[in-house]
């Protein structure tokens, strides 16, 4: 279930650097990424993905009533996925391997901390429509900088929306053609894990937790993989990394 946008902490971590790369505290004040402003960027490859199973440990996520939880069917959903990303040749991070629940910023810091990277976190929907998928993008963040040139952590993902929004409506593609129903393009919503990333970022919706059968499920993991690995290698030639740090796409 995709988590809607809350208040972030006041104690969360500063980012700052390259669009996809990790600040040290050196880099700007707490709470705040880096904006591009005077810097001069050279190409480089989008090479990494970092896929973020949702919820886990005390957060099973959404339920079902025979027994499904969310948190276990998507870390499950991502042992596919990576392997279908690695088969196209990206290096996969996850955010989580086991039944640990690492907080929306940790998440969001994992990705923060990498270069030429994007990010998609896996869900099951609570009420969705059974045996679609459905890819959501961060909805408008105005980017607002400081005085130091800096855009707050809780707006890290806005000068990314146009990259999110041609990452996801790819994926989306490919979704709809495996699943009859999805939608044709990447939907738009308010995403609590998507707000802080400073990344290309995405997530994906699948089926729903009230289907009879986990098998239903299960079933449905191959085409899932295939279609993120599909999206983010047909994605690829359009995400220029900067390699100025400060620099913003």
């Amino acid at each position: 279930m995709v988590s809607p946008s809350q208040t972030p902490s006041q104690t969360q971590q500063p980012v700052a650097g390259t669009p996809s790369t990790a600040a040290s505290s050196q880099g700007g004040g707490a709470g705040s990424v880096a904006s591009p402003f005077g810097a001069q960027a050279q190409p480089a490859g989008l090479n990494i993905v970092v896929l973020d199973p949702a919820h886990g440990g005390t957060d099973p996520g959404a339920r079902g009533t025979g027994g499904i939880r969310e948190s276990e069917i998507v870390l499950d959903f991502a042992i596919q996925v990576r392997r279908a990303l690695e088969l196209q040749g990206f290096q996969v991070v996850q955010t989580r391997q086991g039944n640990e629940n690492p907080s929306f910023d940790d998440r969001s810091a994992t990705a923060n901390a990498q270069r030429g990277a994007v990010f998609v976190t896996l869900h099951i929907s609570s009420t969705g429509m059974q045996g679609t998928a459905r890819v959501y993008v961060n909805a408008d963040l105005p980017p607002v900088a400081d005085s130091n040139g800096l855009i707050p952590w809780d707006r890290a993902q806005a000068p990314f929306l146009g990259l999110s929004k041609t990452f996801g409506d790819l994926v989306q593609g490919f979704l709809a053609q495996r699943f009859k129903g999805s939608p044709e393009a990447a939907q738009t919503a308010s995403v609590r894990q998507l707000r802080t990333t400073a990344a290309p970022a995405i997530a994906v919706e699948i089926s729903s937790v009230t289907v009879e059968d986990r098998a239903d499920l299960d079933r449905m993991a191959p085409g899932v993989a295939d279609a993120i690995a599909r999206g983010a290698a047909a994605f690829k030639p359009s995400y220029i990394v900067p390699t100025t740090p400060g620099r913003l796409p």
